[in-house]
């Protein structure tokens, strides 16, 4: 009891102490606007962002009022980065950014308003070159990444965990020639993590498992296998359910498995669904009719009440709840 009391001072003074050295532009700077209940989400809707091959995380409010651009083109050595990832917890007011370049070994760390903008690099361990995924823990210490490893011919991911106060960072999933790890989530406790399994099997079309394992990557169990493309994936905060992206549709799924409840049935499909704070409602992508153009709507978690949010155009990438 004792060493989780002290565990808890530890994980409360390292936040304290994050959220100060982060602040430090914040004060300087004038006051910002405080949007509630908004969304997160990543876009070249820019000119200037397509101009220069790059891309933006925007902030936009439920009602689909007071969108802005939080953090601009991230600029590279001569050039820009694109963003393919992001996520953020409202608690530490933390925002993570992942970039997928194989010569940027680390993470863009920000607040939420989107100052306080810097990169993040391993202090140790391994790194986090050309990175896809990126998922904070509910702590707002632990990350864990997906990123492509070099030395196969075809795109392999493996899992990359590691923490904000030692920067160490290690490979807890690494690829082989037939499997592939993407999309990992934190459980609500960030005792467990989900993830994709990619597999191989011989000349044949590929096999997806959902599966849960300890942020060890031991104990894995699988939830569910299917020969449909799963993409993406989300732990509800309540803990009672994960959202799936399969065959271009969103499910849920109980965390102990069970049988997929199809939520969404687009003409076009459905990315990238992200529970709200409170687990009730489920914000997800799906194209517009326009051509480039994508909708950004909300749903209450069992699949009804679905409404647009917004209109975006170019690419839509969902990121998380403020």
């Amino acid at each position: 009891m004792a060493s989780q009391r002290r565990g808890r001072i530890i994980v409360t003074i390292y936040l304290l102490a994050v959220v100060s050295i982060l602040l430090v532009d914040r004060l300087a700077a004038p006051a910002s606007e405080v949007v509630e209940n908004a969304l997160l989400f990543i876009s070249d809707v820019d000119s200037i962002d397509a101009g220069r091959n790059s891309n933006s995380v925007y902030r936009i409010a439920l009602d689909g009022t007071s969108m802005k651009r939080i953090v601009g083109s991230i600029a590279h050595g001569d050039s820009y980065l694109r963003i393919s990832d992001i996520d953020c917890d409202p608690r530490s007011q933390q925002l993570v950014i992942a970039s997928h370049r194989r010569d940027l070994n680390g993470f863009h760390h920000a607040l939420l308003d989107g100052s306080g903008l810097h990169l993040d690099k391993p202090a140790a361990g391994d790194p986090l070159s050309a990175t896809r995924d990126i998922a904070l823990a509910p702590d707002g210490v632990n990350i864990i990444v997906s990123r492509q490893f070099e030395e196969f011919s075809e795109p392999r991911f493996g899992l990359v965990f590691g923490d904000l106060m030692s920067r160490r960072f290690q490979r807890i999933k690494k690829p082989t020639l037939s499997r592939s790890y993407s999309s990992p989530v934190f459980s609500p406790t960030g005792r467990l993590i989900a993830y994709i399994i990619k597999r191989r099997i011989g000349e044949g079309s590929p096999a997806y498992q959902l599966v849960i394992a300890r942020p060890s990557g031991r104990d894995e169990a699988v939830l569910h296998e299917t020969l449909l493309r799963i993409s993406d994936v989300d732990w509800s905060p309540t803990g009672d359910w994960l959202a799936v992206v399969v065959d271009r549709q969103v499910f849920r799924i109980r965390p102990y498995g069970g049988e997929l409840s199809k939520l969404t049935d687009h003409l076009g499909g459905a990315t990238s669904p992200r529970f709200s704070p409170d687990g009730a409602r489920i914000s997800y992508v799906t194209p517009s009719t326009f051509a480039g153009q994508n909708q950004l709507f909300v749903m209450n978690a069992d699949g009804t009440g679905k409404r647009r949010v917004a209109n975006i155009r170019g690419d839509l990438i969902n990121g998380c709840w403020v």
